[in-house]
């Protein structure tokens, strides 16, 4: 038998190139995230892990929203601004320096 196998190609559906981008742009925007609202008592909760990470020379891991896409970052706290409400980090094992506001922070947690 001389049968020859398409492969993938024959699951693959048959889509014009702009049905194709079209796709991706649809899911592209599946993946977005919109930033939340943070009442006080949540920032006050952060405000005293950042201290206590601050002190005690420990890292934090933060997962906050940048441009529509959710980021991990672990560092430790290089400065925080308390009235602008803005955190740096010093990324571990890097000398690269992370930029968060804290309206864009999700979640926060010290890493031991």
């Amino acid at each position: 038998m001389n049968y020859r196998d398409r492969g993938i190609i024959k699951f693959s559906p048959f889509l014009m190139p702009e049905h194709r981008d079209m796709l991706a742009e649809l899911r592209e925007k599946e993946d977005d995230v919109t930033l939340s609202y943070h009442d006080e008592q949540r920032y006050e909760q952060w405000n005293a892990i950042i201290l206590e990470a601050m002190e005690f020379a420990l890292y934090l891991r933060v997962q906050y929203i940048e441009n529509r896409r959710f980021q991990n970052v672990i560092g430790r706290v290089h400065y925080y601004d308390e009235v602008n409400r803005h955190l740096r980090l010093k990324e571990k094992g890097q000398c690269k320096f992370c930029y968060i506001m804290l309206s864009a922070i999700q979640s926060i947690e010290i890493v031991e």
